[in-house]
């Protein structure tokens, strides 16, 4: 899939350093690579060179961002979660057996993380008696949830078998990730579950509409400017209806790109040629605003610990039941590659926290950055790189 949420290879990249496969990040490329620095050359883990980045500029450093600032990026924030989930539903695949099967390895992967993590965080929190104005098992479920993203990164390895079905049931996974998200997102301001239901149905509604209107819109457009505007029209009315409503841009982009890929027509093709060229300044937006939004609270390092130790567990044990579910593979080398977390984890902590502005959301926002630059770096460890110059 070219247009992969953790910042890979697109139409961008090919336009301007032709058809190489993105360079691994090693120790300090960040500090030589303008490219890498720009944002222009992707990298496996953007991550960790983005999320520091805006720790600096943010109110607790520099100060260069300050929050009256951020909130003026909200609208931005909103537009990148609906692209971010066109991409995932667009890279969506079940029409055949073996696609299904990997859906279905890749759902239960997901699941089982998230169990684990919220299981052992809803656990931890009440032995420590933390005490949370959001609500323990809110907090719990949104950690796990956040901790269900997997990227399978290192490109070097993209000839290998392993790492070609890693990277399917990665971007797999996205799915339920985005699902269970959207349900955590929903019972924040619902007053029961029929309420939720309802949100996550509007949320639905919103994606469907969305979808229709971009599928009569695109390939009637008289020129390429105007197709642009209608993409990025389209690509606004689906991020802030879903925020109207106090629900999911990641739900509602990810059903609106999965009826472009199933309705007949090319817009698949032209909402992935026209998203795909501000693909990375949208994933540097989300990863810097997460940096600038990250604050050393007590309840923030406490939470720190169960998302980084039993992610790797949730990992390990999904690893082995979708090993066996895809097709016969070591569960070791399985989920060393599900180990770096991508994007997905902190565009969900976002969201979480445009609908709750309460402590715990921030201190999951803040949990979650810093454990995925965590993820990400015992990612670095455990896949061996290619010898390099």
């Amino acid at each position: 899939m070219d247009y992969r949420e953790t910042g890979g290879v697109d139409s961008l990249d090919v336009n301007l350093r032709g058809a190489a496969a993105p360079a691994r990040l090693r120790p300090l490329d960040f500090l030589l690579k303008t490219r890498v620095a720009l944002g222009l050359q992707p990298v496996t883990a953007p991550a960790v060179v983005f999320v520091p980045l805006g720790f600096a500029l943010g109110p607790q450093v520099l100060g260069l961002l300050p929050r009256t600032a951020l909130a003026h990026l909200d609208p931005v924030v909103t537009l990148a979660l609906a692209a971010l989930g066109i991409f995932i539903g667009m890279g969506l695949e079940f029409r055949d057996a073996a696609a299904r099967r990997f859906l279905a390895a890749a759902s239960v992967e997901a699941l089982v993380t998230i169990g684990a993590v919220t299981a052992a965080a809803l656990f931890l929190m009440s032995q420590w008696g933390l005490r949370l104005d959001l609500g323990a098992g809110l907090v719990a479920a949104l950690l796990g949830v956040a901790a269900s993203a997997s990227s399978a990164g290192a490109p070097e390895h993209a000839g290998d078998e392993t790492h070609r079905i890693a990277t399917r049931i990665a971007d797999l996974d996205d799915a339920i990730s985005v699902v269970a998200g959207a349900l955590v997102v929903a019972a924040v301001g619902a007053s029961g579950p029929p309420s939720a239901l309802h949100t996550i149905g509007q949320t639905v509604a919103v994606g469907l509409l969305g979808g229709a209107a971009g599928w009569l819109l695109f390939e009637r457009a008289h020129s390429h400017a105007e197709r642009a505007v209608f993409v990025v029209g389209t690509l606004a009315l689906i991020g802030g209806a879903a925020e109207y409503v106090h629900s999911s841009p990641l739900l509602a982009g990810m059903v609106a790109g999965l009826c472009w890929k199933l309705l007949p027509g090319q817009a698949d093709r032209v909402i992935r040629d026209d998203v795909s060229r501000f693909q990375h300044p949208l994933v540097i937006l989300l990863l810097v605003t997460a940096g600038t939004l990250i604050e050393f609270t007590p309840l923030a390092i406490w939470l720190l610990a169960p998302f980084i130790v039993f992610r790797l567990t949730g990992k390990v044990l999904g690893a082995w039941i979708a090993a066996r579910m895809a097709r016969p593979l070591r569960t070791a080398d399985l989920a060393a590659y599900l180990l770096p977390p991508g994007l997905l984890g902190i565009a969900l902590a976002l969201n979480f926290l445009q609908v709750s502005s309460s402590a715990g959301a921030s201190a999951v926002m803040s949990a979650v950055a810093l454990g995925t630059l965590a993820s990400e770096l015992l990612a670095l460890i455990a896949l061996p790189g290619t010898p390099r110059d």
